[in-house]
């Protein structure tokens, strides 16, 4: 299986503004750095996420820690689940990328089918989660 391995991290406002791409590590004074091709950067070290592999419906690659949109699983209301969007942010469990939200977790997996559209991040976009309790 081939799998681009990436991560993405925000730059610490000392140093820039932004999200890098790259491996991370931690340098000798504690810093988490990105490393690219061709330079390093420091970023927070709570905002680093894996690349799961899988793209969004308009071609955005989806991250740990997004927050996605999707009809796959229809949306709880009250005791019904109905045909609607819900949203659900990107976590990582040992050997997996789910998708959770206040209610309810699934595996996140390309079935060939499924639409998921990235529509924000935990770490830029928290008011996205207005009513979830994740």
């Amino acid at each position: 299986m081939n799998r681009e391995i990436l991560f993405r991290g925000k730059r610490d406002p000392k140093y820039g503004t932004g999200w890098c791409y790259g491996v991370p590590y931690n340098d000798h004074e504690g810093d988490c750095i990105i490393a690219t091709y061709n330079s390093k950067m420091v970023v927070i070290e709570k905002t680093v996420g894996e690349f799961t592999g899988l793209y969004d419906k308009n071609g955005v690659r989806i991250f740990e820690g997004d927050i996605v949109k999707t009809k796959k699983y229809g949306k709880i209301v009250g005791h019904s689940n109905v045909n609607d969007y819900d949203i659900f942010v990107v976590e990582y469990e040992p050997a997996l990328f789910r998708l959770k939200n206040h209610s309810r977790g699934f595996n996140l997996v390309d079935d060939g089918y499924s639409k998921f559209e990235v529509i924000g991040n935990i770490h830029d976009n928290p008011e996205l989660l207005k009513g979830d309790s994740l």
